[in-house]
């Protein structure tokens, strides 16, 4: 069935407005706002509903790394441990606090993980891993922590550890839930794998990239995962590969690919190491 699906892709708007490399973006999708950091130290503000010129929020001495967005507030983690919080209605930084020592690699309301192998729960630190905490991913009633020691962590509802999955031979950098009982995972091995949660084990692995990868996206129908080999690669849910989206078939990035996401059914973000914000269309013809 895969063979026969067409995938047609449109490059809407190429963004751009970073003075360095953008290292994570987060999608309000009610009013289509993207919000991008990078190694610049600037958080920006894209409405892909107005005229696509980023609105600078926040200037910082460092480069941040990671971004949360709540309903009125934005939080985002830097290279030396620092949470620094927006108020997106005042439009001010109301709070600038070090809870981890070096990078802060995801943040997820009042939880952190970063460089330390520390998650931050409200404030508790829970030693998890000797080595970094990368990635975060709630599916069902669980949470799993994607860490540089190979391992993806299951913590239960309360937040206590329930399991370990095994199975990457390096760094896990990416985390997407595909239903209730699957998720897969992507990493510095340039695998993504597949994991039944009913029995806890990987149930199958695709050589996915040439080099690491380092975000994955499901929108219901199609994942998407994105590349340090400049490559953005759409699949079905069985892992079939049906689309490759680079510079010369695409004009898309030049350099590492850090993050990829559906803003809907058929639109998605993409952000590199090329300084640039992507917005892409998808057409199926079947």
């Amino acid at each position: 069935m895969a063979n026969r699906i067409s995938v047609k892709i449109t490059k809407v708007a190429h963004l751009r407005g970073h003075k360095d490399a953008i290292y994570n973006f987060v999608i309000d999708k009610a009013e289509r706002k993207v919000y991008t950091v990078g190694a610049d130290g600037y958080l920006v503000c894209w409405d892909l509903n107005g005229d696509l010129n980023g609105k600078l929020l926040l200037q910082t001495d460092e480069a941040l790394y990671s971004i949360w967005k709540g309903e009125d507030i934005i939080k985002v983690g830097s290279r030396s441990g620092n949470i620094y919080s927006l108020d997106l209605i005042e439009n001010k930084l109301i709070e600038k606090k070090q809870v981890h020592q070096g990078g802060v690699f995801f943040i997820e309301g009042e939880l952190s993980g970063g460089e330390d192998g520390y998650l931050i729960d409200n404030g508790e630190r829970i030693s998890l891993s000797t080595e970094s905490l990368r990635c975060i991913l709630n599916c069902s009633s669980s949470t799993y922590i994607g860490s540089s020691n190979a391992s993806i962590f299951e913590l239960d509802e309360n937040g206590n550890l329930a399991k370990e999955l095994k199975g990457h031979t390096n760094s896990v950098f990416a985390l997407e839930c595909l239903d209730e009982t699957t998720i897969v995972s992507g990493g510095r091995d340039a695998y993504i794998r597949a994991w039944d949660l009913t029995i806890n084990k990987e149930v199958f692995a695709v050589p996915a990239h040439t080099y690491q990868i380092k975000s994955l996206s499901f929108n219901g129908q199609f994942l998407l995962s994105s590349s340090m080999d400049k490559t953005i690669k759409i699949w079905n849910p069985e892992l079939n590969l049906l689309k490759v989206i680079d510079f010369q078939r695409n004009e898309s990035h030049t350099n590492c690919i850090n993050k990829v996401e559906w803003v809907d059914e058929n639109m998605f973000v993409s952000c590199s190491d090329d300084r640039t914000l992507i917005l892409w269309q998808m057409e199926i013809n079947s």
